[in-house]
């Protein structure tokens, strides 16, 4: 029989006991992981199962329909319809032919909007609403371009039912994108 050199047995040393611990622990975490993502999914899932109360919605009806020679009034959350005829007895100008820019320049959130409103239900062509460039107006600020000159007079009117016009011009520049630019003021 012959004998095996010392050498060539396979003997277990502290480091390499170190290293199965190691292993170990890192298959531990792993499970460990695993497990909590999935725990994590069930849970996630059943609230997402769980019924949604449906919102009911809140539809108001404007109180009455406005007429072109008549003050508009303005409904919070109610878009007015545009009159059936959006053309002014007076001057005869239709108000549909006017593209107009709404800006809020009081800072006052909604304020645009409003004045938009009112215009639509008049039966202006409304393009943009949005911001002005400040938010230090007072009154109202209305510019035509010369070309539509004729509707200044028209838009005064008009929003002089509910607002205080400030300064009212035929001078906005052809550049830009709408015929006509309504700022509302404080």
């Amino acid at each position: 029989m012959e004998e095996t050199p010392l050498e060539a047995i396979p003997t277990f040393t502290p480091a390499r006991r170190q290293t199965n611990k190691r292993s170990a622990y890192l298959i531990l975490a792993i499970i460990i992981i695993v497990l909590l993502f999935l725990g994590y999914k069930a849970v996630s899932s059943q609230k997402s199962s769980a019924p949604k109360p449906t919102p009911t919605p809140i539809v108001a009806a404007p109180t009455a329909t406005p007429t072109p020679t008549a003050s508009p009034s303005v409904t919070p959350g109610v878009t007015l319809a545009p009159t059936v005829n959006p053309v002014d007895k007076d001057s005869g100008l239709d108000r549909s032919q006017l593209s107009v820019t709404v800006q809020n320049g009081s800072g006052t959130a909604g304020v645009g909007a409003k004045a938009a409103a009112v215009l639509k239900g008049l039966g202006y062509n409304v393009v943009v609403t949005g911001n002005a460039d400040n938010f230090n107006y007072t009154n109202v600020t209305i510019q035509v371009k010369s070309g539509k000159s004729d509707f200044l007079a028209l838009l005064k009117k008009d929003l002089g039912f509910n607002y205080t016009i400030g300064n009212a011009t035929s001078d906005l520049p052809d550049s830009f994108s709408s015929d006509a630019l309504v700022i509302i003021g404080q």
